[in-house]
């Protein structure tokens, strides 16, 4: 009788684990579909400075004030990331000729598509992943970068942003959590005893 007990408690164990590894596996895919459908409705503003030095890195931020001005119009009628690139990949001289501008140096502007990693915004955060940016390089490149959000526009002041799904806002604005019923029911027993 004994053997028989222990049989069966092992086959509920494994089945158990089993369909905890089904349920988080549905749940991992869910997230990195949301996390790929983030990435690829964002377009990002990437700004690197030609050096570290102090005067290098103010230069990079005259560069990103002017942008940040010069771009909400640009993209006000675009209601898709592709209309967004659309509309800068349209403005690359005006937007070259703003950051040279505003920096005092030379600047190489371009649409690219590169890796990003992870990265909290305090309000917000965005997963790693392959993402559209517009990159702006001041002189040699060789300093620190500042980067943001430019489609939806997440920073630009006063901006209200959204993502075109409820699984995209969730993962971007905080509120995307992987949960499993069976383990939020596992809890409750806990709590009760």
């Amino acid at each position: 009788m004994h053997k028989n007990n222990l049989r069966s408690a092992l086959r509920r164990g494994c089945l158990l684990g089993l369909a905890l590894t089904l349920l988080w596996t549905l749940a991992a895919g869910r997230y990195r579909r949301a996390a790929a459908a983030v990435c690829a409705d964002t377009l990002r503003l990437h700004i690197l400075a030609n050096s570290d030095t102090v005067a290098d890195q103010c230069a990079k931020l005259r560069a990103r004030d002017a942008l940040l001005k010069a771009v909400p119009p640009l993209l006000q009628n675009a209601r898709t990331e592709p209309q967004a690139e659309a509309a800068l990949r349209r403005a690359l001289p005006y937007l070259r000729r703003t950051a040279q501008q505003a920096a005092g140096q030379p600047a190489a502007v371009r649409l690219q598509t590169g890796e990003y990693p992870a990265k909290d915004y305090g309000g917000f955060s965005l997963p790693g992943g392959r993402y559209a940016a517009l990159r702006v390089e001041l002189g040699a490149a060789g300093g620190h970068n500042w980067f943001c959000v430019l489609y939806p526009a997440l920073c630009v002041g006063g901006a209200v942003a959204e993502y075109p799904t409820k699984e995209e806002n969730a993962l971007v604005f905080g509120r995307y959590k992987v949960r499993l019923a069976l383990w939020d029911w596992l809890r409750g027993l806990q709590k009760q005893n």
